[in-house]
């Protein structure tokens, strides 16, 4: 089956007990298991409600959407270490095992730098937001904890791409002497 697509794994055959894949499953966990089911759980607490005993949370909406971006942003580092983001696989099905971590090792470099633009201006604005008392308008909720978890998940998120680029890079993929 030469044309079969190739394998989604981007772990280059390594363990997940390194340093950078702890911090991507810890984000995770923190987006999967924590914002998600506290966004179902607020959702639901507001249709519930809304609808039926006609009084709606009027901040639910706001809330809703700072859990919403936390449950994104917190698994893109472990969505990055499982290789689960989208590619072209037109080409990239075509492509050997070598050219396949070098077309990694770009697409990785060119997230770095989005990334870490993002983690900069995230803890950036953090001091800022103190100093201003920056929050969400219909309940007391200051927004510079969301900047610093931004920030942060970022920060783990520019790690993953410098393992991405490192093992595109790297003569033995697997990180065996060599």
């Amino acid at each position: 089956m030469a044309d079969a697509p190739p394998s989604d794994d981007q772990s280059g055959g390594r363990s997940d007990s390194g340093f950078v894949a702890r911090l991507s499953r810890w984000a995770h966990g923190l987006g999967a298991y924590v914002a998600l089911p506290a966004l179902i759980g607020l959702i639901g607490v507001d249709v519930f409600l809304r609808y039926v005993l006609r009084a709606p949370l009027p901040w639910g909406n706001e809330v809703g959407s700072l859990l919403l971006l936390v449950a994104l942003l917190a698994s893109l580092p472990y969505c990055t270490h499982s290789g689960g983001h989208v590619r072209m696989d037109l080409f990239y099905a075509r492509y050997d095992a070598r050219a396949r971590r070098r077309a990694d090792a770009v697409s990785a470099l060119c997230g770095l730098v989005l990334a870490g633009v993002l983690a900069y201006a995230s803890f950036a604005e953090v001091g800022r937001m103190v100093r201003l008392g920056s929050g969400a308008y219909l309940i007391d909720l200051p927004y510079w904890p969301f900047a610093a978890l931004l920030g942060l998940s970022a920060s783990i998120l520019c790690l993953q791409f410098l393992v991405v680029i490192w093992r595109g890079l790297a003569r033995n993929p697997e990180g065996r002497g060599g």
